[in-house]
């Protein structure tokens, strides 16, 4: 990173703190669904709502907040979003499952906030060559923290109680917010003219309106690329625990551990996912790859009882699904005529597609399980949904370094 600006790093520590937070919190629903199952007497798709009470929420939610976040300080913006993830500390006043749903509806309006404004914000204080390895660099500590749920969650809850990982998380995220008030800042200049020279942008016209950056046809794609992928994704992780557990009669820990090796591939994943991009100039090979591959793994993960072959499957599920991750988040701030609250906007559009699948994917599970009595069907709809991340990388324009260069050539 350029050190011209020494308020830089402490900025963007912040934001990948706080983002990580989202994982830590997001990937406990998975490994905490069995025990509120039993705590309170509910059927397989009435606990799945608190995996999909988030999604929901976020979907509901993500458009007219972005609409109205990025109207005031990108700053303060972000502390709310971030206060608000810290919901889960009143877990511990929570009796009844209802008002435990609320912390989720509470921690999923902090998340729309957090994950679009935070992207925001680093893309305003970093180059647009830099770009991708720092969103690399974030979405590997927000597998790690993901990671460090799926083993961490259920020892806690079995040795203080089920409430405990939810309270614990909540007072974790309520710290990153405070340090966000006390370091956090917002650059109000815009990037230098520098960087556009060193990435050859050509000039282009003058940035988007609102409705624009909403309908035009890349947000569209990027919303339907995710709406899939991360359908599959949220179904995977909070139902394979309790299908191994179930199914397989494995402990409900080891089960856990073993769906860790998902998010624990992405750390790793992550960061490749960011350099490679920034060293090849592309960004399109890493929506299609993992858009042809995301739906096999997932599925051979759960049709064999072999530990040797569910660990290969899982960590290659936990590749394809993490390896893109990097570049959708950096192709809204490439495309033409944006800024990056204009690309803040797409990011919102994304999050808005994106989590109707995550909300839609756990609840159709847990319900056909209800009817059938079995896990499969609802693992192989989701898987046949990810396609869609593959369709997105066919039809999306290339936006890498690259492809600019070359359009430069031909004019």
């Amino acid at each position: 990173m350029n050190n011209n600006n020494r308020h830089r790093f402490g900025v963007v520590s912040n934001v990948i703190l706080a983002r990580g937070c989202i994982g830590l919190i997001w990937a406990s629903a998975g490994p905490l669904i069995p025990l509120i199952k039993q705590e309170f007497g509910i059927s397989q798709g009435s606990a799945a709502w608190f995996a999909s009470i988030a999604p929901l929420t976020i979907t509901l939610l993500a458009v007219p907040v972005g609409i109205i976040g990025i109207r005031y300080s990108l700053k303060k913006t972000f502390a709310v979003g971030a206060i608000l993830q810290a919901a889960g500390i009143f877990a511990l006043f929570c009796n009844t499952y209802i008002p435990l749903l609320l912390t989720r509806v509470s921690f999923a309006a902090g998340t729309v906030i957090v994950a679009s404004i935070g992207s925001a914000i680093v893309a305003e204080w970093v180059t647009g060559r830099e770009l991708p390895l720092v969103n690399g660099i974030t979405m590997s500590f927000v597998n790690l923290a993901n990671a460090v749920a799926f083993v961490a969650t259920v020892p806690i809850a079995l040795a203080l109680s089920w409430r405990a990982p939810i309270v614990i998380y909540g007072f974790l995220a309520l710290t990153c917010a405070i340090a966000w008030l006390v370091f956090g800042r917002e650059r109000r200049k815009e990037r230098v003219v520098a960087e556009a020279k060193e990435e050859s942008t050509p000039k282009i016209q003058p940035e988007l309106s609102l409705l624009q950056a909403l309908t035009q046809r890349s947000t569209i794609l990027l919303a339907l690329a995710v709406m899939g992928s991360w359908c599959l994704g949220n179904t995977m992780g909070a139902w394979l625990p309790t299908y191994y557990h179930e199914v397989f009669n494995m402990p409900l820990e080891k089960a856990s551990s073993i769906t860790a090796i998902v998010t624990g591939t992405g750390v790793v994943v992550c960061l490749i996912g960011g350099f490679l991009p920034q060293r090849i100039g592309r960004r399109k090979p890493f929506l299609i790859i993992p858009g042809v591959f995301m739906g096999l793994s997932a599925i051979c993960a759960v049709l064999f009882n072999n530990l040797a072959v569910i660990i290969l499957m899982v960590i290659f599920f936990g590749i394809f699904s993490n390896l893109q991750t990097p570049s959708l988040y950096t192709i809204p701030f490439e495309l033409p005529n944006t800024s990056p609250r204009n690309a803040a906007i797409t990011l919102f559009a994304l999050q808005c597609g994106g989590n109707f699948g995550n909300f839609m994917g756990p609840l159709i599970a847990g319900y056909i399980t209800d009817m059938t009595g079995s896990y499969l069907p609802g693992f192989i709809i989701a898987a046949v949904l990810s396609l869609s991340l593959l369709a997105a990388g066919l039809l999306l324009p290339e936006t890498g370094p690259a492809a600019r260069k070359t359009i430069l050539r031909k004019i």
